[in-house]
């Protein structure tokens, strides 16, 4: 199934035209922008997973790329934990 993306205009894109014509939306570049800032803020050296291919690897990148897509998470604190109490409180 091509992509396939019409702009106001009317005129219709199909394929690869069609990809890049989205791209260069405002929400085509909120999503890209959204996934470089998820990839530079969430990535520590040595950057990628290793590129061998095995179970292992194949976690790893699997791994990487939910946390490029799920980085917004990794502002959020709560405020109570399975494995620790609050300041102030005895356990």
């Amino acid at each position: 199934m091509p992509i396939r993306y019409t702009p106001a205009g009317g005129r219709t894109y199909q394929g690869a035209v069609a990809y890049i014509r989205i791209l260069f939306t405002p929400v085509g570049l909120f999503i890209a922008l959204y996934i470089v800032v998820g990839i530079f803020y969430n990535t520590a050296p040595p950057h990628l997973p290793a590129v061998a291919f095995s179970v292992t690897a194949l976690h790893s990148w699997i791994q990487y790329l939910i946390s490029i897509f799920l980085w917004p998470l990794s502002f959020w604190h709560p405020l109570l934990s399975v494995s620790q109490w609050p300041a102030g409180s005895t356990p």
